[in-house]
This record gives structure tokens, C-alpha cells and sequence, in this order.
């Protein structure tokens, strides 16, 4: 049978993105206040394999802590909110609801990592690369649908480029993982999770999160 590829339509279905924006902060007081902020509180223990992870922040914490948060942080996410918020409307139709985000700091020294992992229920989430020294390491994304199982296909992890000055917004659902730092400076970057609906994963899963206890 001979084929007219002219008249052959290609659908490409299901796709993922991310999408990078430049950072209009000064990263240097950002870098500052990040010292502050771990000294003021232990690491948590969730995706990080050694290194410092500050425990999670939103408007549903006690305002009395939020109130003590470094404005450069705090603007951080404002700026973040906004824009994820015009993503989803203009990509997706759907706005997000601000009182349900969640954002946290993350410091990698040498020798420290992120496993493998996803954000959970989380609709949306962005990462903002505040400090990259050479060889601390890059964001992986790993495909890990039914495509991993096939020959079609050679590659399937997605290197993000992890430039410090730079934000990165990608669906919730996607695998991801921080390679190992070979620096002797720290790797700093503050990750986010936004909600469109939060309602629809039960009523536990932001009260969960913002405390800390959610992936």
C-alpha cells in the first residue's frame, strides 16, 4: 500500500512541560536570609538526603510565624503565586486558590541529594535556583509511564538546566530527583506547590502540608 505522508496526521497526546521565567530578586539578600531562616529552624526530613530542608510555609501557618519570615522570601513567593497562577488560567483555565500553597527552602551541601520523588496531590509546583555552584548537582525529570517499558523511546530523563537566577514551573504529578553535590559551596533553592482545588484530594491534605508532614 503506498502512503501519501502529506495527507498523514501526527497527534501528540499527553505531553508535560516546564516552563522557565527569569528571577527579578536580588539573590543575595535572598542567599542572606536563607542562612537565617536555617538557623532558626531544624531540617526536616522528607525528599533530602543529608543537607538542610526548611519545614513548610503558607498561609495556614500561625501568622505569628509568617510574620517573622524574611521579606525577600516572602516576595519570592508572592512573585511565584502570581505567576503559576497565570499559567494555569491561561493555559489551563483554572485559577488557583492562594490561601493553599506551600513553599520551603532547601540547602544542598557536598554529598547531598534528593531522591526520587513527586509533590503528591499538588497541581502545580516551581522551583526558584537562588545559589548553583558547578558540579552541585542538576534537577532530573524521569518519565515513568507506560513509555519506559517500550523501545520506542531512548531517553527518559529531562536534565533542567538548574541556573541560579532562574524559576521553573512544572505539573505536580512528574517525577523529579537533585543529583549529588561534588561542591564544597552549598546548592540553595526554594521549591512550591500550588492547589487548584484543594477540596477535591479530602480535607486533611493542606493541613498535612503546610505543618510539614506532607510529601
Amino acid at each position: 500500500m503506498t502512503i501519501d505522508m502529506n495527507r498523514v496526521v501526527v497527534d501528540e497526546i499527553f505531553q508535560d512541560f516546564v516552563i522557565t521565567v527569569n528571577l527579578d530578586h536580588d539573590l543575595d539578600r535572598v542567599i542572606k536570609d536563607v542562612y537565617t531562616l536555617k538557623h532558626d529552624y531544624p531540617s526536616q526530613a522528607v525528599s533530602n538526603i543529608g543537607g538542610w530542608q526548611s519545614p513548610v510555609f503558607g498561609p495556614q501557618c500561625p501568622i505569628e510565624i509568617l510574620n517573622q519570615l524574611p521579606k525577600s522570601l516572602s516576595n519570592i513567593q508572592r512573585d511565584t503565586w502570581e505567576l503559576c497562577n497565570s499559567i494555569t488560567v491561561g493555559k489551563f483555565k483554572k485559577s488557583l486558590q492562594k490561601k493553599h500553597t506551600g513553599w520551603w527552602v532547601n540547602i544542598n551541601e557536598k554529598h547531598c541529594y534528593n531522591s526520587i520523588h513527586h509533590h503528591a496531590r499538588a497541581d502545580l509546583i516551581a522551583v526558584a535556583f537562588i545559589k548553583t555552584p558547578p558540579n552541585s548537582g542538576k534537577l532530573i525529570i524521569a518519565r515513568n509511564d507506560g513509555a519506559t517499558y517500550s523501545q520506542l523511546y531512548d531517553d527518559f530523563q529531562y536534565q533542567v538546566p538548574s541556573e541560579a537566577g532562574k524559576l521553573y514551573v512544572m505539573p505536580g504529578h512528574v517525577w523529579h530527583y537533585v543529583e549529588e553535590s561534588y561542591s564544597d559551596e552549598d546548592r540553595i533553592s526554594i521549591a512550591f506547590n500550588f492547589y487548584i482545588d484543594p477540596k477535591h484530594y479530602g480535607d486533611r491534605v493542606s493541613m498535612d502540608y503546610h505543618f510539614g508532614t506532607g510529601v
